[in-house]
């Protein structure tokens, strides 16, 4: 088998070994619970603080804040039921058509229980429209729920106009910023977001750590009732994983961000390049405002799963968009949502992230030539 190119990193990323090398105590002699009252306990829980002020600084929050939680997902739905229950004579909630499938799903959950929701539209290069927004709100309205970035297409939204529409209006804002940590600066007062989530493994640790911000003096109800996180979500700390995201936080503050300098000229020369080479390719998304190392295209005529199974086979592993929704055969409910032409066009996502080189890009781009002729020959 060929060497493995990995561009699939809005998927997941490799374990950084940084960050790998924080943890490992805490999975072998210093295994202590955080909740004891002995010294063994009290360290661990004195490096459990040092985490969480890692990720406080990351987002520009105060510390109690930060609540470690097992994933996005599970932030996500936290934040939302939180808001329903503390709203008990409102019904109405925003959302957007793209968002990610925990979000959608759960606003299908509370529709199915006499909620309405309104999706915003997007438009063709997957934008939202604020005054859409302004005119959807009522006095029933209890909460707005937008991401910061799209997965799949890469779009970065203007949350902190948004946060502003939502509090002038006093609704709470919930923004799903898994895509954006670590690849834009975010901060959580100047957008005013009341709550936020973020995910570990987008950002070089392991599967299993996520984050939730709250903001102080925000009600709030636990989706998992129990002491820990001052009584605001139960279970035992996922110590390691807790010190992983915490070094993590810290590795993104160091950079200042500036490996997404490097990640932009990669995503844009790769896309110049096939541009070049290629003919009838479409790139989707707001090209001028996207996250630096994402891209989204398709070949006209060439179906997504037959060239993501031949780049496989040379050793390059992309998607077809948000992993969440892999085993779903169904179109990118994104690009559904852009009334982009999938009938003619079937998309890949591709998503470097800092461990790509411009020799891998070179690769790709020679292999990818090669895969949409093979397969557009067949034709």
């Amino acid at each position: 088998m060929n060497r493995q190119i990995y561009f699939d990193n809005n998927a997941t990323t490799k374990c950084d070994e940084e960050v790998l090398n924080a943890m490992l105590p805490f999975l072998k002699e210093s295994y202590g619970n955080p909740s004891s009252i002995y010294e063994f306990g009290k360290d661990i829980k004195e490096k459990v603080v040092w985490a969480r002020k890692q990720v406080a600084k990351l987002l520009n929050a105060n510390e109690n804040e930060i609540i470690f939680t097992s994933c996005a997902s599970e932030s996500n739905i936290t934040a939302i039921m939180s808001a329903v229950k503390n709203n008990p004579t409102k019904r109405h909630i925003i959302t957007t058509s793209i968002e990610h499938a925990s979000i959608l799903e759960t606003m299908q959950y509370l529709e199915d229980n006499g909620y309405k929701i309104t999706y915003l539209s997007v438009d063709s290069k997957g934008k939202i429209d604020l005054e859409e927004l302004k005119k959807s709100i009522n006095q029933d309205t209890l909460l707005i729920a937008i991401m910061m970035a799209n997965n799949e297409i890469g779009n970065i939204y203007p949350i902190k106009e948004i946060g502003e529409i939502a509090k002038k209006n006093h609704i709470i804002f919930h923004c799903d910023a898994v895509q954006a940590i670590g690849k834009i600066p975010i901060d959580v007062k100047e957008l005013q977001v009341d709550t936020l989530s973020m995910s570990g493994h987008k950002i070089h640790t392991p599967k299993g750590i996520g984050i939730l911000y709250i903001r102080n003096n925000l009600p709030y109800i636990p989706l998992i009732f129990g002491h820990q996180e001052n009584n605001r979500r139960g279970g035992t700390e996922n110590v390691p994983y807790i010190i992983g995201i915490g070094k993590a936080s810290e590795i993104i503050l160091e950079d200042n961000y500036e490996i997404n300098k490097k990640l932009k000229y990669l995503r844009d020369k790769l896309e110049d390049n096939v541009k070049q080479m290629i003919s009838d390719v479409v790139i989707y998304g707001d090209l001028n405002n996207r996250l630096p190392n994402t891209s989204s295209m398709a070949f006209k005529g060439v179906k997504s799963e037959e060239l993501l199974l031949v780049l496989e086979s040379f050793g390059i592993c992309v998607s077809t968009g948000s992993a969440c929704n892999s085993m779903i055969a169904e179109p990118s409910h994104v690009l559904k949502a852009c009334h982009a032409d999938l009938e003619n066009y079937s998309p890949i996502r591709i998503s470097l992230g800092k461990y790509n080189t411009e020799e891998e890009v070179d690769i790709f781009v020679k292999n990818l030539i090669t895969a949409v002729n093979m397969l557009r020959r067949k034709k």
